[in-house]
């Protein structure tokens, strides 16, 4: 029997994630609309902002190859002023970010929820205050959150959406296998079959992808969400693979300027004068 490959421990004797390059330009995007959004309505919201992780991770990424350390997404929001940080992932794995995060000044603002997302989210609405304007992130490793999820988070509440769309790795690669099961994950990611309909159109893999892309979208606005088709940032790896979207989705114009600006600098550097 094969036996499990050891966790990775970075510096600080914990173990830690291990990632590819590109959570580099991830994690500059997500700075930089956490920065422009708390700036933004900071004020106006004042202690009343929520920050909701529901793939938090272990708080540290170590980069494949390099061994570099890079910050995880739950230690990254709590640069930002949040009245409550709520942080969701399978026990062994928050395991980790508590012990990373047990001496910080803001521990007692966090909530951890141990568990899928999908199981515990009635645990993660109830943490978060019903007049609180909460930020989601969304960051899974494939298809793992369901839109039901999503649909139960929002409900009747002021979220904005901020997700990594796993379309590149998580539907490309695997699209021959959804079509033939008769249960697909994909089923449960979209919340629906109607994506054979995408898939049976015919084209190439991309443009299939494409479709159930623009569906995902449209169920978003289906909630009341103002999406930004134009405004999607395609993370790649560094041979240039696609492997997934980061989309922003608000149910306020607000939001869709701070995503603008967000985006206005390229992770390259190069400035996008039409935004």
């Amino acid at each position: 029997m094969t036996q499990p490959e050891p966790p990775t421990i970075a510096s600080d004797g914990l173990p830690a994630r291990v990632t590819g390059q590109w959570v580099q330009e991830k994690n500059y995007y997500l700075h930089r609309y956490l920065d422009i959004m708390a700036r933004g309505v900071g004020k106006k919201w004042d202690a009343k902002l929520a920050y909701i992780d529901l793939f938090a991770g272990p708080g540290r990424s170590v980069i494949r190859g390099t061994q570099e350390e890079v910050e995880g997404s739950p230690t990254l929001s709590l640069r930002y002023n949040f009245a409550r940080y709520i942080f969701v992932d399978k026990p062994e794995v928050l395991s980790s970010l508590k012990r990373r995060l047990s001496g910080h000044a803001k521990y007692s603002q966090i909530v951890f929820v141990e568990g899928d997302c999908n199981n515990v989210i009635a645990r993660v609405a109830s943490a978060l205050p019903a007049d609180h304007l909460g930020l989601a992130f969304i960051d899974p490793t494939g298809l793992q959150i369901q839109f039901r999820t999503v649909q139960r988070l929002v409900q009747g509440r002021k979220i904005d959406l901020l997700m990594t769309l796993q379309f590149g790795m998580g539907i490309k690669r695997n699209l021959n296998q959804y079509i033939r099961a008769e249960r697909a994950t994909l089923t449960a990611f979209l919340g629906n079959a109607d994506w054979r309909e995408d898939a049976g159109a015919g084209g190439s893999a991309s443009q299939v992808v494409r479709r159930i892309t623009n569906r995902y979208m449209r169920q978003l606005r289906d909630l009341g969400y103002h999406t930004f088709r134009d405004r999607e940032i395609e993370i790649r790896n560094d041979q240039n693979v696609f492997l997934y979207f980061m989309a922003f989705a608000s149910r306020h114009p607000l939001g869709g300027r701070f995503w603008r600006e967000a985006i206005r600098i390229e992770w390259t550097g190069q400035r996008q004068m039409d935004y």
